[in-house]
């Protein structure tokens, strides 16, 4: 159910006191994991405390019907609950009440004003083999399958034959604890699927996407190694122990392995039969449908770069650096000037820089003109 502004407004004024129910969290951590600009809002509002400033501020503003209304809905709607709770927190529900019309007006005045391109954030959401879909919390450094799967979910024990789906959308990205302890950073507009346990003998997953994975390295009885297989697009990559970058975007020509540390396996099908090439650190596999894979030598900080939030780019393709930036960021883009695609970009751009920074810093690289229409970026 979609919330109101001034719902919205009322559960964010509760958690800046610290008097938000369990079922507002519930309420407020969908509604931020559900836009990048619901996450912008929040953290812009739950880090200011200024409320004479900010009521002083929203008085000042051409809305003074609206301000009526919200005046009303808080007096006359809701008297019992404020009138109870006021006792307890006194003076703090009267700043309480003033905060949620200030932070209303600042809703809805942030709507329709602001940029609607903002950076990404932590948003992902699962799909449980009944279809169900669960968004997962947002403040969470680590969704760790075996111990949180349980409190969302009632199974236990976790079973091998259900899958589950983690997936994120353009503007997201979360980390994972596997199973078998194995990290996972997931990139935006990405997909992991794996079993809720894995099988003793081999571990499987399959992505869509761009993940960061980091490998527990765990032995047989006998001693041996229990291999982690990787699907994607156009490889198979099977490691023991380590730390590796996959890039397997469907709309991408190629999939793209950076090894970080360890020894991996590339399985693949070449134009005549399959085949396979080991990586070392700093090495890279590139496989394109139709055409056999190859491996070169790397500097991989570029490629891992996002997950030390940030975008490097070596001498890439405006064109390439906007699908990636597209993706984080949730626009749509439009070459205007179809030269312009193929102008080379070098440099460091912060993952979190906000929308005009992010294209004064492409402006000059690039000597190209973006023009922000909303969700849309025009190059010229």
């Amino acid at each position: 159910m979609e919330l109101s502004p001034f719902e919205v407004s009322e559960l964010i004024s509760a958690k800046k006191l610290g008097i938000l129910s369990d079922e507002g969290e519930t309420k407020l951590d969908h509604w931020r994991s559900s836009s990048a600009q619901h996450e912008e809002l929040f953290q812009s509002l739950v880090s200011n405390n200024t409320y004479e400033q900010d009521v002083d501020w929203a008085f000042s503003l051409p809305v003074h019907e609206v301000i009526e209304k919200a005046k009303n809905k808080i007096t006359f709607e809701r008297p019992n609950r404020f009138h109870l709770i006021i006792k307890k927190y006194g003076v703090a529900i009267a700043a309480c009440a003033i905060g949620t019309l200030f932070i209303f007006l600042w809703y809805l005045q942030f709507n329709h004003t602001s940029l609607r391109i903002v950076p990404g954030s932590f948003r992902a959401s699962i799909q449980l083999e009944d279809g169900k879909s669960i968004q997962l919390p947002v403040e969470k450094k680590y969704f760790n399958i075996s111990e949180d799967l349980k409190k969302i979910t009632s199974n236990n024990p976790l079973k091998q034959e259900k899958k589950l789906i983690i997936s994120t959308p353009k503007g997201g990205q979360y980390h994972i604890l596997l199973p078998d302890g194995s990290a996972v950073r997931l990139n935006a507009a990405s997909t992991l699927i794996f079993p809720e346990e894995f099988d003793p003998k081999q571990r499987t997953v399959k992505l869509t996407g761009e993940a960061f994975f980091e490998i527990s390295k765990i032995k047989n009885r006998d001693g041996t190694a229990v291999p982690f297989f990787v699907q994607c697009n156009e490889q198979e990559i099977q490691v023991l122990g380590t730390k590796f970058n996959v890039s397997s975007y469907s709309e991408d020509k190629s999939t793209i392995t950076t090894l970080m540390e360890g020894s991996v396996k590339i399985n693949y099908n070449s134009t005549i039969k399959k085949e396979a090439i080991i990586l070392k650190p700093n090495e890279q596999a590139i496989s394109t449908l139709g055409q056999n894979t190859y491996k070169r030598e790397v500097d991989n900080q570029s490629d891992i770069a996002w997950t030390k939030d940030q975008f490097e780019f070596v001498a890439e393709p405006l064109e390439s650096v906007m699908v990636k930036l597209a993706r984080w960021y949730d626009f749509d883009f439009e070459f205007i000037d179809q030269k312009l695609k193929k102008v080379k970009i070098e440099g460091i751009i912060p993952r979190y820089a906000s929308a005009e920074d992010l294209f004064k810093l492409l402006s000059k690289a690039s000597n190209a003109n973006f023009i922000v229409e909303k969700s849309k970026v025009k190059i010229n």
